[in-house]
Formats: C-alpha cells, structure tokens, sequence
C-alpha cells in the first residue's frame, strides 16, 4: 500500500477535505475545487510545506503536524510524467499548466490519486488525492506526530 505524507496545521490534521486550498486555489487545482497535497516522503512535504509559508511566518516557523496516509493499492491511481512539462514549471506559464492539468484530474473523477512531479524536487513525485472520489473514504491516517522546523530554516526577521 502506497504510503503518503502531509504537513498540516494540527487543528486540520485529521481533516483530508482539501477545504483549505479549495477556497483560494493552489498549484494543481483552483478555486472551488479541493485537493489534499501528500507526498512520497516526509522531507519532500517539508520543503514544499516551507515553499508555501507566508514571509510573514518564516521569521518564526509554525508548529505543525506530520500526517502518514496510506492508500489502499486496488483505489485508482494515475501519474503525470515530466515529459508532460517540456517547458519545465517556471512562471505563470507552467503554474496555469500545472492547474490545467489538475482540475482535468478532478473534473473526471474517475482517479482518487494523482502522483505529479515536484515543482522545488522534479526528480520526486507529489500525491494528490482526490477528496470528493467515491473511495475517498478507504483512504486513512496511520499516524500522526507533532513536526516543528529547524530553526535554521527560519529566516531572520
């Protein structure tokens, strides 16, 4: 069974809705439609968690929660290449892409999980998971632990 991992606020640790990134869009995904954001591996997730914080928010890094996701292997899966970027991810270009992409995912709802490659890392793989498919509901949280930064990714205010 493919294991998943996700950085969230502790109050939305159990939560796998995608509520928070339905309300304003992110990168695979826009407003209106919700998506839960894993990945493969722990410190993936910890980049990509540390991409998104706010400036305001770097000078004092949150406390957070490390969430470990299993998905059964017979729920469907499918996976986008790098091939699919011949142009990479940069700028507004590869973001609208990269959102085109992911609301075709989520407009067929036949995929509960979609493995795309990482914007920061693109030799790794993120998991996006579907949370309005029908099997979301065999989707669970295996473990979770309190995660704080290390200091020294914080930034000097």
């Amino acid at each position: 069974m493919p294991l998943a991992w996700r950085l969230s606020t502790p109050e939305y640790a159990t939560r796998l809705d995608g509520k928070g990134n339905a309300e304003r869009g992110a990168r695979w995904n826009s407003p209106g439609r919700g998506v839960v954001y894993t990945s493969f591996n722990l410190s993936l997730a910890v980049l990509e968690s540390l991409a998104q914080l706010p400036p305001s928010l770097r000078s004092r890094l949150p406390q957070l929660t490390a969430v470990r996701i299993e998905i059964p292997d017979d729920l469907p899966r499918g996976e986008l290449a790098r091939s699919e970027f011949p142009d990479g991810f940069a700028g507004d270009a590869g973001a609208r892409r990269c959102r085109e992409l992911g609301d075709a995912w989520l407009a067929t709802g036949r995929l509960l999980a979609l493995a795309v490659p990482s914007v920061i890392v693109p030799q790794e793989q993120n998991l996006l998971i579907n949370p309005a498919h029908a099997q979301i509901d065999q989707v669970r949280i295996v473990t979770m632990e309190a995660f704080r930064f290390d200091d020294r990714l914080s930034v000097a205010s």
